[in-house]
């Protein structure tokens, strides 16, 4: 009987002592995992903004990167700044269209300017000179209205609110041989609508060009200032002809001047407005662009125009008197 109990109490001495050491061990384990999971409050407990603020700069960064540079609304009223002034006189009739102004001469027979601005959602779209005219459903001329069989040649149109004499259809049947209808405001400047596609080839817009300055270096400028609009959104033109000791060439029965030169000057405006100047002379040589490059200043001396004069006074000054196509 004294062996029976002695083994009993043994018995439970081990189921004790197994007992324990299983409660040790059930202890440890919670402790560790009390240590993680204060471990992981203690990375919640941790101000959002220090994990935050890094990955927003970073993200800013990234878009900066990969967007075209933001241009912020000017502090100043910008309706109409591309429109010029002049002190000298001369024949002029201004006429509105979709999407530019040009003023006419009835002595030179051409625009003595055309001036728009030109948006980054206005350097394409689905409308072709090849469909100029463009009708309607009452067969009129998107934004010109009734057209005669002696308004319009192929996608040229007499523009006949210019009043007369003006340029016309029948001035261009004895024009020079190497001589195109160079647009002032350029077709593809006007693609995005069916009456500024039309209005682009009214003859008030056009002037005697050579053909391979039309189609090279004046070109290549016009293509150039489409890829400055899409990069800052939108730039401000003017551009025109240049006779500079009057009208020395004509053709047609309306004696149309034939110019001795073509400018341009072009604004752009945002964080750091800017413009440049060019002229080429209306002839077929090529050059790189930065052989016509100048300044505002030197264009307005050379035209006797005062472009972009309702700039504040500080911010002309300075843009006018800068020429550096790199910059752009």
């Amino acid at each position: 009987m004294r062996n029976y109990i002695i083994g009993f109490a043994a018995f439970i001495i081990v189921i004790f002592v197994i007992a324990l050491a299983i409660g040790q061990s059930d202890d440890t384990d919670d402790m560790a995992y009390t240590d993680e999971f204060a471990s992981t409050e203690e990375v919640i407990d941790t101000p959002a903004e220090r994990f935050e603020e890094p990955i927003k700069e970073s993200a800013e960064e990234l878009i900066e990167e990969i967007q075209e540079p933001a241009q912020p609304s000017p502090d100043f009223n910008t309706a109409a700044i591309e429109i010029p002034r002049s002190n000298r006189k001369f024949p002029e009739q201004i006429l509105v269209r979709v999407n530019y102004t040009t003023s006419y001469n009835k002595e030179t027979k051409c625009p003595n300017w055309v001036a728009w601005r030109l948006e980054k959602d206005k350097t394409d779209g689905p409308y072709s000179r090849k469909g100029v005219p463009y009708y309607d459903e009452n067969y009129k001329a998107y934004g010109i209205g009734n057209l005669t069989e002696s308004m319009a040649r192929g996608n040229y149109i007499t523009d006949m609110e210019a009043g007369p004499p003006r340029q016309e259809i029948s001035d261009w049947a004895d024009r020079p041989s190497n001589t195109d209808h160079g647009h002032i405001c350029p077709a593809a400047d006007n693609r995005w609508s069916k009456a500024a596609m039309n209005q682009s080839f009214l003859l008030t817009n056009m002037c005697p060009q050579d053909h391979n300055l039309n189609g090279g270096d004046w070109k290549a400028l016009e293509d150039r200032c489409r890829g400055w609009a899409i990069h800052y959104g939108d730039i401000y033109i003017v551009a025109g002809p240049i006779f500079y000791n009057g009208i020395t060439q004509t053709m047609g029965q309306n004696k149309v001047g034939i110019p001795d030169a073509f400018f341009k000057v072009v604004l752009c405006l945002g964080k750091k407005p800017k413009a440049l100047g060019f002229i080429f002379p209306n002839n077929g040589t090529h050059h790189k662009l930065e052989s016509y490059v100048l300044t505002v200043d030197e264009v307005e001396e050379i035209t006797g125009f005062d472009f972009f004069y309702n700039l504040p006074d500080d911010i002309e000054t300075a843009v006018e008197a800068v020429s550096n196509l790199n910059a752009w």
